[in-house]
């Protein structure tokens, strides 16, 4: 892959005035963009389940995340002026760029959040240059949040945010439907800085729940000291539990839905530096801000006119959701809010930090999550989860038996043959006319130090338990699988890249490189038979990956295979490549397990030689591996 030569990715981003540049870099392809009287932005001809008219108000809004912390922090932008002419044109029924009244559960209540901070942290360029009609229907408008129905999850907060801001702006306000927000958030918050999001434990925790309630906490302080509190208590709790999710060069785990905001991850750390909350040192958290900043920037996420793609490390229509528009990727400019900071403030005075030395392994009780650290990679070993409505991907957003931080994952096109799946690190199963089902919703959930249990069932007749445990280098798998039925077996491991270069020499490359790689990996405890059952490894572009069968001599026997996906399926790289284990059981109770590993190609020769044993008890019950139960 390759990024086009844009300011923004030539950006060092070392120091507070590159960041401010970077605002700009991002805005400045969209001073042409601007349609219905500056009031919306059109960046392309894609869809989302809400009307066109509603995603162009969307762009308009999702760039105030990084503008008004800007100019809030002493920036300037040259298209601020036609900016704030879109403000009042949109909330004018009279002006044909009018957004409209929003209804229930509208995506305009999610927009008002982005008007709200900018009333709240720059009045001065967002408030003050309005007439007095110009600001009676601003906030006539946004007091729709207050006479129509959300969404029961993080939207709550949208809500509470539009009364801040009227709030402070002198302005009447809905008590009553501020304190059922309120009152409703406190309700998702489980333990350990956790919020269930309907349901759900992923990044909408950092980048929403956290991130709102310190903008509440910095503004309702004095107002509300015991709230406040709590919130700041809760992003303190948070802190060690996304910690872990980072890897040294400044990525993070990708795991859940709306990976689309790409670095609106890191918005967590610069909330809790904007509410004056030291979660973690200040280089500390600089660092950590800086680093994903760069790390995205590093990608391809630009298209050749500057401007965000929908996509992940690339772009990438396929595992977009369904509320994605060309828009939405403008909420990642949430993580620019320490922009609001002055130059004094120690968040920017700190000399940027390296991550503080981790564990190898992490266990997060509440969500059932276990974060390891390898050699070369941050991974998320999962119990399995499932969003509460029936979400694009879903299950490979969720339910994946692990999470990469280098490799990715993959989504799928389908459930018709392997190539049209993303089968790794996933165990799918078949009646044997090809189409394949994975795991999706999960009955139980379970964890302990250095192991996640989840139980699944992906038809009425075959009931499955599956641990997968952090040991090492090596990620192991334990499945339990009852069934009725005769079911073929396919378990995948990391999905590695394949040849993505531009050089001559990349047609030969891809012919070397095409290698299965089940030759003579001699691992004690899984030895590869001469036709290579038993294994199955890939040596991509930098990396390795490799997936060994555990299972005992007595237990159904699987074989080694490489699958090669339909490309764009992976959400790091375009073309991957996948190991994985075939096999075919019967009616009965079957224990198989494996071991998988993946990282640096020179690693490999060191993470073989500590390849972990299974140990199976004589009745089939009890397995132990390298000791671990």
């Amino acid at each position: 892959m390759k990024p086009y030569d844009l300011p923004a990715h030539r950006n060092p981003l070392n120091t507070r005035a590159e960041v401010q540049a970077l605002v700009g870099q991002l805005l400045d392809p969209l001073a042409t963009r601007y349609v219905n009287g500056a009031a919306g932005l059109h960046l392309g001809n894609t869809s989302a389940h809400y009307a066109a008219r509603v995603a162009a108000m969307e762009g308009w809004s999702r760039i105030v995340w990084g503008l008004a912390p800007l100019v809030a922090g002493g920036g300037t932008w040259a298209g601020l002026g036609r900016h704030v002419d879109g403000l009042c044109h949109g909330t004018d029924p009279e002006h044909p760029g009018y957004w409209g009244e929003p209804g229930d559960c509208d995506q305009r209540h999610v927009e008002m959040a982005a008007i709200a901070l900018g009333l709240l942290i720059a009045p001065a360029d967002f408030w003050d240059p309005l007439g007095a009609a110009e600001k009676d229907r601003l906030c006539q408008w946004l007091d729709f949040a207050n006479t129509r129905k959300l969404v029961p999850n993080n939207w709550q907060f949208f809500r509470v945010l539009v009364n801040l801001a009227l709030i402070e702006r002198g302005r009447p306000h809905n008590q009553a439907k501020l304190q059922e927000s309120l009152d409703f958030i406190d309700s998702q918050y489980r333990a350990d800085g956790w919020y269930a999001d309907a349901g759900q434990f992923d990044y909408y925790n950092p980048f929403a729940f956290h991130f709102y309630g310190l903008i509440y906490a910095r503004f309702q302080a004095l107002r509300d000291p015991e709230r406040s509190e709590r919130y700041s208590q809760r992003a303190m709790a948070f802190a060690g539990q996304i910690l872990p999710w980072c890897h040294e060069d400044g990525s993070m785990v990708p795991f859940g839905r709306s990976l689309t905001y790409r670095f609106a991850t890191a918005s967590f750390f610069s909330a809790c530096a904007f509410a004056g909350l030291e979660v973690l040192p200040w280089g500390v958290l600089k660092g950590l801000v800086l680093r994903n900043l760069r790390w995205w920037f590093g990608q391809p996420i630009l298209d050749h006119d500057g401007v965000l793609s929908i996509g992940y490390a690339y772009p990438n229509l396929i595992m977009a959701e369904q509320y994605n528009s060309p828009t939405s990727p403008y909420w990642a400019c949430k993580t620019f809010l320490m922009l609001a900071l002055p130059e004094s403030h120690p968040f920017w005075s700190a000399a940027e930090l390296p991550l503080p030395k981790l564990p190898a392994s992490t266990r997060l009780p509440v969500p059932h999550y276990v974060l390891q650290r390898t050699a070369s990679d941050t991974v998320l070993l999962n119990a399995g989860h499932y969003a509460g409505f029936e979400l694009v991907q879903n299950a490979a957003k969720y339910a994946k038996f692990a999470y990469s931080a280098r490799f990715g994952f993959s989504v799928s096109h389908g459930g018709y043959g392997l190539e049209q799946t993303g089968c790794d690190s996933m165990l799918l199963l078949s009646l044997g006319d090809n189409y394949w089902r994975e795991r999706r919703q999960v009955t139980e959930q379970s964890s302990g130090d250095g192991w996640v249990h989840g139980r699944w069932q992906p038809w009425p007749h075959t009931d499955i338990h599956s641990w997968v445990m952090a040991l090492g280098e090596w990620q192991v798998r334990l499945h339990r699988i009852a069934t009725t039925e005769i079911l073929e077996l396919a378990e995948g491991g990391f999905a590695a890249p394949f040849c993505q270069d531009f050089g001559p020499e990349a047609c030969k490359e891809i012919e070397d490189r095409q290698r299965s790689a089940l030759d003579g990996l001699a691992c004690p405890g899984a030895p590869l038979q001469p036709d290579g059952r038993g294994a199955a490894r890939y040596d991509g572009f930098g990396a390795s990956s490799l997936i060994v069968d555990l299972t005992p001599p007595a237990g159904p026997g699987r074989w080694g295979a490489i699958v090669a996906p339909e490309p764009n399926l992976n959400l790091m790289n375009p073309r991957v490549r996948i190991p994985v284990l075939r096999g075919r059981i019967g009616s009965g109770v079957h224990l198989m397990a494996c071991a998988v590993w993946a990282g640096d190609a020179g690693l490999l020769p060191l993470a073989a030689a500590s390849l972990p044993v299974l140990g199976l008890a004589a009745d089939g019950r009890q397995a132990t591996v390298r000791g671990v139960g």
